[in-house]
């Protein structure tokens, strides 16, 4: 198509009129090059509706251009703003702030006012409803029902990934919440992409201390639910440890158990814990380190199954108020190298658990080796020990392959006391046959103490049965350890000269986490009896605890056998006194026939 006609015309026309250019009516060759073909499609349109649209072409290029300008000057205006004169701070997914922050924004206004929420399954634990209302009206004799128990519990809101914005003390804060893919390692050996998220908090001003103070804010919420509770913690997955961070997860938070309800002889109790309230002072690590002495502690727990070795582990912790760090030699995953960062990894003050530590394999050297074969055998004794080289000789050769499971006796002992290992944790041991333990581990400066328990005594059963039958008034809560008993310590500062001459040290030292809690009294077993078990008074109940004591020999049951049989009567005082001889008795029968199970 020949086009110079409409040149022709374009240019007869230029010449002919005065052309004036306006904001509201742009030239037609500026509006050719953005439109191409607009004088054509203009003068087309003239002709056809007499109508000419390059007023309206003109002022929408203005309205774009104008806006484009004014979004470009804004953004960069705000990105600006945002960078110089705001401040945040991220917070990654596995340290304990993040959980922190979470639970503090789920009770707040942000979310109950987000259009963008994320809703949660509301999980709660065998001790929440400790502080919770207890329904009296409860019939002891009907059997409970949980199947909607969970139904009850409602759901927790937290705000959707992306921006949210809130008001806090008057301040205006932006939370973001972000997800980002990471690289991890599979089992096979692979690559995979697992999803991680972290938050940010940003508020307006160059300083970060808002920040901070609302990030101590939650912190303290967060702490006070737990303030009479202990944290359990235990090693990652493998492939998380591997990452260097997140080496330790928490697994468990459980209401502190009163150290007057471990069953222990009370000058060990007191000997112990006085050991490590001055072990724990602030003073003292400057007096190790100016003699040149490593400051580390070991203690070792030891004696039968059941006579409540991990329970006095446990009520360390609550009575210092510390977090337990769990670790189990045998795992498969654990190596030296996991270990090791394990023990760095710790905090400044903690309790470092290793329960059966004779189980891990870490027995004594020399008893690995053969012994001696008597000089007059017998052809059966001869052929016994042939078989049994042979089948020991083929689990060797077909296990030299596999990977060696566990760590090593010389592993352990380089992360306990080795040239970078921790300082300042509380190291407790449990075994159930410490002579079977290596000399080296338990050597003084590895082990300082050692705790030696026993099966129950006269005065352990009375004490077991009066606080398993006292009412939940008269149970009083534990002593501070910052209050041991006065002959106690007398004779400890008489042993000590470092701790008589820090008595008054001790005593204005910061309280330690005071366990306020007391023990509830779970509800009657069911029984279907018109008859209604009757409490003693508490004057007779330490006549029926005298009695009940002296019914059972000494050195014979463990604690925890004498508490499960006063479970089963966990009301009835008068009947467990009734009962305990023929329990007594067949216990003992079933011992000696070596019989685990009693029908």
């Amino acid at each position: 198509m020949d086009f110079s006609a409409f040149r022709d015309l374009k240019q007869t026309e230029d010449s002919g009129e005065n052309t004036t250019v306006s904001l509201t009516q742009l030239p037609a060759n500026i509006l050719d090059v953005f439109i191409p073909g607009y004088p054509l499609i203009s003068k087309f349109i003239r002709e056809v509706f007499g109508f000419d649209i390059t007023i309206v072409v003109s002022v929408a290029f203005l309205i774009f251009g104008l806006f484009s300008a004014v979004k470009f000057l804004g953004q960069h205006a705000y990105s600006g703003f945002w960078t110089y004169f705001t401040s945040f701070i991220d917070i990654e997914s596995d340290d304990d702030i993040f959980d922190y922050v979470m639970e503090w924004l789920a009770e707040q206004k942000i979310s109950k006012d987000s259009r963008t929420l994320m809703a949660r399954t509301g999980r709660e634990t065998a001790w929440d409803s400790l502080t919770g209302e207890i329904d009296t009206a409860l019939d002891p004799n009907q059997l409970l029902n949980f199947s909607n128990w969970d139904a009850k519990v409602p759901p927790t809101f937290q705000p959707y990934y992306g921006s949210h914005r809130f008001f806090h003390h008057g301040r205006y804060f932006e939370f973001h919440r972000l997800q980002k893919e990471i690289m991890g390692s599979s089992w096979g050996g692979g690559s995979v992409i697992r999803e991680d998220e972290h938050i940010r908090l940003t508020c307006l001003g160059r300083s970060t201390q808002p920040l901070k103070n609302l990030i101590r804010e939650a912190r303290d919420h967060y702490l006070d639910k737990e303030k009479s509770c202990t944290v359990v913690r235990r090693p990652a997955p493998k492939e998380i440890r591997g990452r260097g961070r997140n080496v330790w997860n928490r697994v468990a938070t459980r209401p502190s158990r009163p150290i007057d309800t471990v069953v222990l002889d009370h000058a060990q109790k007191d000997r112990l814990l006085a050991d490590i309230n001055e072990y724990l002072h602030p003073s003292t690590p400057r007096w190790y380190a100016n003699r040149g002495i490593p400051y580390r502690r070991g203690y070792l727990l030891h004696g039968p199954p059941g006579t409540g070795k991990s329970s006095l582990a446990w009520a360390i912790a609550g009575v210092f108020g510390l977090d337990i760090y769990c670790i189990s030699l045998v795992e498969p995953t654990l190596t030296e190298e996991d270990l090791g960062l394990m023990f760095t990894s710790l905090p400044r003050r903690c309790v470092v658990l290793l329960e059966d530590i004779d189980s891990a394999g870490l027995v004594k050297r020399q008893e690995s080796q053969e012994t001696e074969q008597p000089k007059e055998e017998s052809e059966a004794a001869k052929l016994s020990a042939e078989i049994a080289k042979a089948i020991k000789a083929s689990q060797d050769k077909s296990n030299k392959g596999k990977e060696n499971q566990g760590i090593t006796l010389s592993g352990l002992l380089n992360a306990i006391d080795g040239v970078a290992s921790h300082e300042g944790r509380v190291l407790l041991m449990t075994t159930n046959f410490p002579e079977k333990l290596d000399e080296a581990l338990i050597r003084p400066g590895r082990i300082d103490m050692k705790i030696g328990f026993t099966k129950a005594t006269r005065d352990q059963m009375r004490e077991l049965f009066t606080r398993m039958y006292s009412p939940d008034a008269e149970v009083k809560p534990p002593k501070s350890i910052t209050s041991l008993p006065s002959s106690k310590t007398t004779n400890l500062e008489a042993a000590s000269p470092m701790l008589r001459n820090r008595k008054r040290a001790v005593a204005q030292a910061p309280n330690l986490k005071a366990i306020t809690s007391t023990i509830p009294t779970p509800p009657d077993t069911p029984r279907y009896s018109v008859e209604e078990p009757s409490s003693p008074e508490p004057t007779d109940l330490h006549g029926i605890a005298a009695a009940f004591a002296k019914r059972l020999p000494e050195d014979t049951f463990t604690p925890a056998e004498i508490q499960g049989f006063l479970l089963t009567r966990k009301k009835e005082p008068e009947r467990a006194l009734r009962e305990v001889e023929a329990w007594r008795d067949k216990l003992i029968l079933a011992k000696e026939e070596k019989n685990k199970t009693m029908q």
